[in-house]
């Protein structure tokens, strides 16, 4: 098995060596034909705000913060070179701020038991079970994994403020019929500096059931790393105060798969709450100033 795993690991390598300076590139043939249309920017904008509301995310300003249990799991040799935290699997409460990347978790199980990590307006921290804080250099997966999991989380309500959004075409999947909806910033063609994103909303229910995108700043950064995308599957949405909050989220390497066993990376989410916590709680240095859905 290790010899197997071994090889596959090698060919991997070479394959992303192989693919170095290029960068993935999510566009559809409707976006590569057409580029981006005042017509398909007007129906992309409609199709998302659609959807925002109907899952309730326009509820979600009249809260300040929210909070949950994630159980996290890692499968697979992409899954163990992936994993953002120092086990495969566990067990976390985090806690965030909207509209800002300003959050922490405490991990609940593994070697880190009790350790708060968190970051303030992109400043990383750590809390040690004996409550002692240390402002320090932040390790980049913890950093990428604190964002990535909020930004996920409100999916819609991120990608419906992109300054790029086109309609990018139909397509059917196990059965359902898709809107797909372009985004992205700076310009539509693939850049080194900003993710591309494909949102998929269900025809029938009007929902967001998945989400394809690129990782630019992926914290690994194997050779012909740009060349890496992903996709995301939104499942057990649960009315929280009038907002549709997917408490599973599965997460598939290269694209969306008709298995779900099939993914590398899956988060299951319960005890959410809004406005379980104030939100002063994140701030961990009052002399930082507040951060916003920005770096800075």
């Amino acid at each position: 098995m290790k010899t197997q795993q071994t090889k596959f690991v090698g060919l991997l390598f070479i394959s992303f060596l192989l693919l170095q300076g290029c960068v993935a590139d999510l566009r559809t043939k409707l976006i590569k034909k057409e580029g981006i249309t005042s017509v398909n920017t007007k129906k992309g904008k409609e199709l998302l705000l659609k959807a925002w509301k109907k899952q309730g995310f326009d509820n979600l300003q009249k809260h300040q913060v929210y909070s949950f249990t994630g159980n996290d799991s890692w499968k697979g040799i992409l899954g163990t070179l992936g994993k953002i935290w120092p086990e495969r699997k566990g067990t976390m409460d985090f806690k965030y701020e909207i509209g800002t990347f300003d959050g922490q978790l405490t991990f609940k199980t593994g070697k880190l038991e009790g350790t708060t990590v968190g970051l303030q307006n992109w400043k990383y921290y750590e809390v040690s079970p004996e409550k002692d804080t240390l402002f320090k250099k932040a390790p980049k997966r913890i950093e990428f994994g604190l964002a990535a999991f909020q930004y996920f989380t409100e999916m819609i309500d991120r990608l419906k403020n992109a300054p790029i959004i086109s309609f990018a075409g139909e397509k059917e999947f196990k059965g359902q019929n898709y809107d797909l909806v372009f985004c992205s910033w700076k310009t539509e063609k693939p850049h080194d500096e900003n993710d591309q994103y494909i949102a998929w909303i269900n025809q029938k229910t009007g929902l967001l059931d998945y989400t394809q995108y690129t990782l630019r700043e992926n914290y690994m950064k194997p050779p012909g790393y740009k060349m890496v995308y992903g996709a995301v599957e939104y499942g057990n949405l649960k009315n929280i105060n009038g907002v549709l909050v997917p408490h599973e989220q599965t997460v598939y390497a290269f694209g969306i798969k008709k298995k779900k066993k099939k993914n590398i990376h899956q988060l299951l989410i319960s005890d959410f709450k809004f406005d379980a916590f104030d939100k002063e709680e994140l701030r961990i240095d009052k002399t930082y100033k507040k951060g916003g859905d920005f770096k800075n």
